[in-house]
C-alpha cells in the first residue's frame, strides 16, 4: 500500500470492460509515456466482455439447480447480475512473492484499505468493492504472455464479484477456472502446458480437490461436456461444496464423474480453441500374468486409468469388485485393431472373461473415501495363475564362490563333434578333459555351458542376443528356456537362432517342480571345408546341457523373481536364479 500511495493520484482509465471500471496509477516518471497494460487490455476486452455474458446466466442456472434440490420454486439464490467490480491496475516492484502478478480485492460493500493511504481529497467511493491487479511487470517478459496473466488476474476480479466470497483460498477452482477463462481469452498460449502436465503427474496420488492451477483441465472437460455456464456456476455455491472430496463430489452424478474419467483415457479433453491437449493421463500396468489378484487404489476423485493384463491361456472368470467407485472397461487397442472402442460400465460386481488382449480401466471413486477396487481371477490350483507365470529375463548371478558341476557337459561336447572340422577335434577333446575335471563358476541356472567350455579351453567366443536366457512359464504347465547364440571358434562359428529348451513346470507340495523334455535348435554351421553357411536343425529328448531343471521354492519380489533350490544342500551363494521382467 505505501508502494501505491508514493504514486500519488488515482485516475481513471478512459474506457470499460462491461460494467468495470478501469483505474490505472503509475509512477510519475511513467506518467505521459505507453502503457503497454493498459494497451493490452484494450485488445482483450472483447474477448473478456464474451466471458463476462456467462456470469448471470450461470448464476441463474445455479439458482435453478439449487432450488429443484431443495424443493423450492420461489427461493432466488443470486441475482444474476455481470461482473462490475471496479479495478485497479498496479505495477509493482516487490520480490516477496514468486507469482508475477497477484489480486486482491475488498468485500463488495466495503472502501478498500487503499483509502487509508491516500490524501483525504479522494473520492473514496471510488474504492467501494474495489479489485486491485498487481502487475510485477519487471519478471514478465513477452507480449502473449502479459496478455494471459492480465487475462487470469481479470478473471478474479469477476469471480470475486459473482462468488461473493471474501477470501478466496479454495485454490483448486478458483486458479483452475482463471487460467481456463485466460486460455479462452488468449487462444494459442502454451507456456502454462507445464500445468496439465503437472496436473497429470499428480492426479494418481491427489483429490481433485488437491491441485490448484492444473485443476484447469477439469475445466476444459466440463466446457466441452456442459457449456461456458457451467464451470463459471461452480463458484456460485461457494466454498461449502467445494474444499473437500466429499462436498465436492455433489457437482455431478456418479456416472459423469466416470465420463470425467473415460474421457481422460480416450484422450478426448481438448484446449478451450480446441487444440489437443499436450499431455495425457498415464495408465499404470495391472498384472494378472503374475498373480491371482490385483487391486486399484486412489485418492477420492482421482482418475485411475490401468492396463490389465491376464496370463497368457488364462481360462478362469475375472471378478471385478467395484464396491463404491465407478469403473469401465474395454480393449486398450481398440482403436488400432479396427475393433469397438465403447466402454462397460461396472456398478456391481461382475465377472468377466479373460481376452487375449489387454483391457484398459478407467476407475473414480465419487464420493469422500479412497478408492478400493478389488480385481480377482479366479482359480483354485493356479495353474493359470501364479506369481511366476510370465516372460522373464535371468540376471547374472555370478560370485567368486559360486560353482556347480556340468554334468551334463560331455553329452554336449559329444553332441559338437559333428560340427567340427577333424583338425580341431584334439582341441575339443582337451576342453572334454578340462571338463572332466574341474568345476565352473555358475553365471545362469538356465543357459548352456558352451561359454564357460570356451572359457577354460582358452579359444573360442560365444555371443548371445539377450544379456540372459529368456524363460517363460506358461498357464497351464508349459515351460520354454530361449537362449539364441553365436559360437565363433578358430574357423568355425555356428549360429543358433533358434535354441529352445522346453518341458513343463507343476506345483507339487509347494514346491516348483520344472522338468525339461526337449531340446529344438535351428541355425547355420561354416567351417572350412563347407561351402558357405550350412542350414542346421534338430529336435531331440536328449537335451544338450542346460541347468534350471528340478524342484525349486518361489520367491516373487514386486516386478521380479526368485527361485531357490527346494534341497536345502543345493543352496549357496550364486544358486539362485534370479528373474527380472525383460527390457
Amino acid at each position: 500500500m505505501n508502494e501505491i500511495a508514493a504514486m500519488g493520484s488515482f485516475p481513471e482509465a478512459s474506457f470499460e470492460i462491461g460494467s468495470q471500471k478501469v483505474y490505472r496509477m503509475r509512477k510519475t516518471g511513467d506518467v505521459g509515456t505507453s502503457d503497454r497494460w493498459l494497451q493490452s487490455l484494450r485488445r482483450l476486452a472483447p474477448r473478456i466482455e464474451e466471458l463476462q455474458r456467462y456470469f448471470p446466466t450461470a448464476a441463474e442456472r445455479d439458482a435453478a439447480e439449487r432450488r429443484e434440490r431443495e424443493g423450492d420454486e420461489e427461493a432466488l439464490i443470486y441475482t444474476p447480475t455481470p461482473p462490475d467490480r471496479p479495478v485497479l491496475i498496479i505495477e509493482s516492484e516487490i520480490n516477496i512473492i514468486d507469482n508475477p502478478a497477484f489480486t486482491h480485492c475488498t468485500a463488495r460493500d466495503q472502501i478498500h484499505d487503499l483509502a487509508n493511504y491516500l490524501g483525504d481529497d479522494l473520492d473514496k467511493e471510488l474504492l467501494r468493492g474495489l479489485c486491485i491487479i498487481f502487475i510485477r511487470s519487471h519478471v514478465i517478459e513477452g507480449e502473449t504472455k502479459s496478455r494471459f496473466i492480465l487475462s487470469h488476474e481479470w478473471m478474479h476480479t469477476m469471480q470475486h464479484g459473482s462468488y461473493n466470497i471474501a477470501e478466496m483460498e479454495q485454490l483448486w477452482w478458483i486458479e483452475g477456472s482463471a487460467d481456463w477463462g485466460a486460455h479462452k481469452v488468449v487462444e494459442g498460449f502454451t507456456e502454462r502446458d507445464h500445468k496439465i502436465e503437472q496436473f497429470f503427474d499428480r492426479q494418481p496420488d491427489c483429490s481433485l480437490t488437491q491441485h490448484d492451477y492444473d485443476a484447469q483441465t477439469f475445466f476444459f472437460w466440463g466446457e466441452q461436456t456442459f457449456g461456458t455456464d457451467w464451470g463459471i456456476s461452480l463458484g456460485m455455491g461457494g466454498p461449502e461444496y467445494l474444499d473437500e472430496p466429499e462436498r465436492a463430489a455433489q457437482i455431478l452424478p456418479p456416472e459423469q464423474w466416470l465420463d470425467w474419467a473415460t474421457s481422460q483415457a480416450d484422450h478426448k479433453i481438448t484446449m478451450p480453441d480446441e487444440r489437443d491437449l499436450p499431455f495425457n493421463a498415464k495408465v499404470e500396468l495391472l498384472d494378472l500374468e503374475h498373480s491371482c489378484e490385483a487391486s486399484i487404489e486412489g485418492p477420492p476423485l482421482s482418475v485411475q486409468l490401468r492396463e490389465l493384463r491376464f496370463p497368457e491361456d488364462a481360462a478362469s472368470l475375472v471378478t471385478i469388485e467395484p464396491g463404491e467407485a465407478q469403473l469401465a472397461y474395454r480393449l486398450l487397442d481398440a482403436d488400432d485393431a479396427g475393433l469397438p472402442s465403447s466402454w462397460t460400465r461396472v456398478t456391481d460386481t461382475v465377472e468377466i472373461e479373460p481376452t487375449s488382449e489387454p483391457l484398459l480401466l478407467a476407475a473414480i471413486m465419487p464420493s469422500g473415501n479412497d478408492l478400493n477396487i478389488q480385481i480377482k481371477l479366479e482359480n483354485s490350483d493356479r495353474a493359470n495363475c501364479a506369481c511366476h507365470i510370465g516372460r522373464w529375463e535371468e540376471v547374472a548371478t555370478a560370485d567368486s564362490e559360486a560353482q556347480d558341476t556340468f554334468a551334463g557337459a560331455l553329452e554336449a561336447i559329444d553332441n559338437a563333434r559333428a560340427f567340427v572340422p577333424p583338425e580341431q577335434l584334439a582341441e575339443l577333446e582337451k576342453a572334454r578333459q578340462m571338463i572332466s575335471s574341474s568345476d565352473t563358476k555358475d553365471r545362469f541356472r538356465f543357459r548352456g555351458a558352451a561359454e564357460q567350455i570356451f572359457e577354460m579351453g582358452g579359444e573360442g567366443e560365444v555371443t548371445y542376443d539377450n544379456d540372459g536366457p529368456i524363460v517363460t512359464f506358461k498357464g497351464g504347465g508349459e515351460f520354454i528356456i530361449e537362449d539364441p547364440h553365436r559360437i565363433y571358434g578358430d574357423k568355425t562359428e555356428v549360429d543358433y537362432h533358434t535354441y529352445i529348451h522346453s518341458g513343463r513346470w507343476d506345483i507339487i507340495g509347494g514346491k516348483l517342480k520344472i522338468d525339461l523334455q526337449k531340446f529344438t535348435f535351428e541355425g547355420t554351421v561354416e567351417g572350412p571345408i563347407s561351402d558357405g553357411p550350412q542350414s542346421i536343425s534338430g529336435s531331440n529328448r536328449n537335451t544338450s546341457y542346460v541347468g534350471g531343471g528340478g524342484d525349486w521354492i518361489i520367491s516373487c519380489e514386486g516386478a521380479g523373481l526368485k527361485l531357490i533350490p527346494a534341497d536345502p544342500y543345493e543352496r549357496g551363494p550364486g544358486k539362485d536364479a534370479v528373474l527380472k521382467v525383460p527390457e
